[in-house]
């Protein structure tokens, strides 16, 4: 049943949103209620729109309040529906699509009408757990995972990669952030390439990385089961890896700078620099502002 809209003025009826609802999900929602294309609902919105995508990752303010015109709603809360204040940094540990999701929250979207509604959180790469239901969250077929097993073997790393976790989510969710460093900065120091030493590793390594430092097995384990090298361009890894990618982060945080120092000398010629400037841009950060420490 295709409902009436007319222009841009305010949609008549207005679906409730599920709780931590990506925007994109919100407006196809709507638009199979209207029985229209989720981005011809958009251009009720926004006429110039090209991209559905994009209100998730790169939502402006201005249209923030066009869309919340529509949909009666605040623009805060609207742009609060995506990652469009990430920093450029952290762009890459959202996913273009659901990589994961909440069973328990699902199957609650489901017993309210809403079964198709997608969480924010199932694209934002860097989480093992719900912030709706604190439930460990579950790879999806997108973001299935290649490990030939379904149980970490970090899963002894459960503490630490819970509170890696939660240092991401505070620093990207515009908390006012207590520590001496970014945890997006502590991502992109772990996957900067080392050199391993001494070379003892039981399998063919082509590459280490310095979460394999941090977290031993790490790299080994990324060898035997044939999988990608993770990467800063390539920062997302399965939820069986990404815990030790968290655990790290905490283990880096707790530890201090002096750390960083000693992983340093872990690497040579580009890589070494690549470490070094990451290093001194959170050197002159953690100078240019005071920082209370947890």
């Amino acid at each position: 049943m295709i409902r009436e809209l007319s222009g841009t003025r305010p949609l008549p009826v207005i679906l409730k949103p599920v709780p931590d609802e990506l925007l994109s999900s919100w407006i196809t929602r709507h638009a199979d209620f209207y029985g229209v294309s989720p981005l011809t609902m958009l251009r009720h919105a926004i006429p110039a729109a090209t991209s559905l995508r994009r209100t998730d990752t790169n939502l402006g303010p201005s249209a923030a309040v066009h869309i919340a015109r529509l949909f009666r709603s605040q623009s805060s809360t609207i742009l609060a529906m995506t990652t469009s204040g990430f920093p450029k940094s952290a762009a890459r540990l959202a996913a273009p699509r659901a990589i994961q999701c909440c069973i328990a929250c699902n199957e609650q979207n489901r017993s309210q009408g809403a079964a198709s509604a997608v969480q924010r959180s199932w694209i934002e790469g860097w989480r093992i757990t719900c912030p709706v239901c604190r439930q460990r969250q579950q790879e999806t077929t997108e973001g299935a995972s290649a490990l030939a097993s379904t149980s970490s073997p970090f899963k002894d790393l459960w503490v630490d990669a819970v509170h890696g976790e939660r240092l991401i989510d505070q620093s990207l969710r515009g908390a006012a952030f207590v520590g001496w460093v970014s945890p997006i900065d502590i991502v992109r120091l772990l996957l900067v390439r080392r050199c391993p030493k001494p070379f003892h590793h039981q399998a063919s390594i082509r590459h280490s990385t310095i979460l394999g430092a941090v977290v031993p097995g790490f790299d080994e384990l990324v060898a035997e089961q044939r999988l990608p090298r993770p990467t800063i361009a390539r920062p997302i890894l399965p939820i069986g890896l990404r815990m030790a990618l968290l655990a790290g982060i905490s283990i880096i945080y707790q530890a201090g700078p002096a750390l960083i120092s000693e992983l340093k000398r872990q690497t040579l010629g580009a890589h070494y620099a690549r470490f070094a400037a990451i290093d001194a841009g959170i050197s002159a950060s953690r100078n240019s502002q005071p920082l209370q420490v947890n």
